[in-house]
């Protein structure tokens, strides 16, 4: 299990893309279809609701937070190797927190999390890997779950 001065940058995309495969997976047992995944900070899937509508996911995996170390916050980017990264660039209509070593999921609409981190006193806190000045938004899960779509994922990640 990783700890902080664990923290690797190429690591974390194998880990991202593994959490947004599980997912994408786990919509698809809810009807979705997935049309693409993307590459780029636009956004990491796009997918056909059950209803037929497209829609685009923002998924942000963190490997880091563990029941031993689950400070009750999560990390929102915003900035990173000096540019706007995470929730100040991202096109997706919806953003996810994956927590894979608490089996949670946080959904959110990319506006309305972006209005909140607007709109709301948060701590910005420093993350990453050395040297890429990650910063973000500390957001309090117990104060602030509620205004995310809380999901259990029943999923043994395992590295």
């Amino acid at each position: 299990m990783k700890t902080v001065g664990d923290y690797n940058f190429k690591d974390d995309v194998k880990d991202g893309e593994k959490g947004e495969t599980i997912i994408a997976d786990f919509l698809i047992t809810k009807g979705y279809k997935l049309i693409s995944d993307n590459k780029d900070n636009k956004f990491d899937l796009r997918m056909l609701e059950p209803d037929g509508r497209e829609t685009t996911i923002e998924i942000k995996t963190d490997v880091l937070c563990t029941p031993e170390r689950d400070t009750g916050n999560m990390f929102i980017e915003k900035h990173s190797r000096g540019k706007d990264s995470g929730i100040a660039v991202s096109q997706a209509e919806w953003f996810v927190m994956y927590y894979p070593y608490l089996n949670e999921s946080y959904f959110i609409k990319t506006e309305t999390l972006r209005n909140l981190v607007e709109n709301t006193y948060f701590y910005v806190a420093n993350g990453g890997d050395k040297g890429s000045n990650t910063k973000g938004y500390l957001v309090n899960k117990k104060k602030y779950g509620k205004k995310f779509n809380k999901i259990q994922i029943d999923y043994k990640w395992e590295k």
